[in-house]
């Protein structure tokens, strides 16, 4: 269908300018998805060693805790020897 000054001529053009914008897009679309990939493996491995080295520390902080039970047994072990000796008068008055 030609323009209304009747060339054909213009249309032609315009589909050639058309088709290589859509390659030069395409073009981009690839690099960009590229891009994102490099991206998301980076994070991903970010995310991998941050996972290990919590759980580490998480090991590492339940291999030297004291169970409640310790805890308790000790703090009752300090009270009944402080009871029995003289100088432990903020146990006493409790």
């Amino acid at each position: 269908m030609p323009y209304p000054d009747g060339s054909s001529l213009n249309i032609d053009t315009d589909v050639a300018v058309l088709k290589s914008k859509v390659e030069d897009l395409e073009e981009n679309q690839v690099i960009l998805f590229d891009r994102i990939r490099t991206n998301e493996k980076w994070i991903a491995g970010a995310g991998a060693v941050l996972s290990v080295g919590i759980a580490i520390v998480g090991i590492i902080a339940a291999v030297n805790a004291e169970t409640v039970s310790q805890i308790d047994k000790i703090e009752y072990e300090s009270t009944r020897m402080c009871l029995s000796e003289e100088g432990c008068e903020d146990f006493k008055e409790s």
